[in-house]
């Protein structure tokens, strides 16, 4: 499947989408789950899913592209890996403080009255930070992806970034 123009305009308005998306749950999540576990485990789940759909939404990018077609994926992958490594440690960490945060739910009412633990505040605060540093290099790697020559156009580009190994 060839990445045109148009395919490539949906692709990014989703991944803005996904990335809102998950702003709003960082910001207002806690806040609209407030002693409401099904709500919190229901906005947690979301999230969790669209961090994951963000990832093969890059995925799929990656395979559209005729850099990926001949084989040097690498050379996309060198510009991308430091949104490889935000998405895991973003995930990482969200899927940590979200489990957590259930389990705090989930005790008993005389122990919910107590507030969190200090390690769950700063774990949560390591997963906002952690969340703009995600948002800045999902959107440069969607810069990235939007290279024209990483398509078909430039095969002779493609064969000197082969030979520079």
């Amino acid at each position: 499947m060839k990445l045109t123009l148009r395919r490539y305009s949906w692709l990014v308005a989703l991944q803005l989408a996904l990335l809102a998306a998950d702003l709003f749950f960082n910001a207002f999540g806690s806040w609209l789950s407030r002693d409401k576990l099904q709500t919190a485990i229901f906005f947690f789940v979301i999230q969790d899913a669209f961090i994951i759909v963000e990832y093969l939404l890059f995925t799929l990018a990656l395979h559209s592209t005729c850099v990926y077609q001949v084989g040097a994926s690498h050379i996309i992958l060198r510009n991308c890996k430091l949104f490889l490594f935000s998405i895991t440690v973003y995930f990482l960490l969200s899927a940590s403080q979200h489990s957590w945060t259930v389990y705090q739910y989930r005790l008993s009412a005389s122990e919910s009255a107590q507030q969190w633990p200090l390690a769950l505040y700063a774990l949560t605060v390591l997963q906002r930070l952690m969340s703009v540093f995600y948002y800045y290099t999902s959107k440069s790697t969607a810069l990235i992806m939007a290279d024209p020559r990483y398509k078909e156009e430039h095969l002779d580009w493609i064969a000197e970034q082969l030979g520079d190994k």
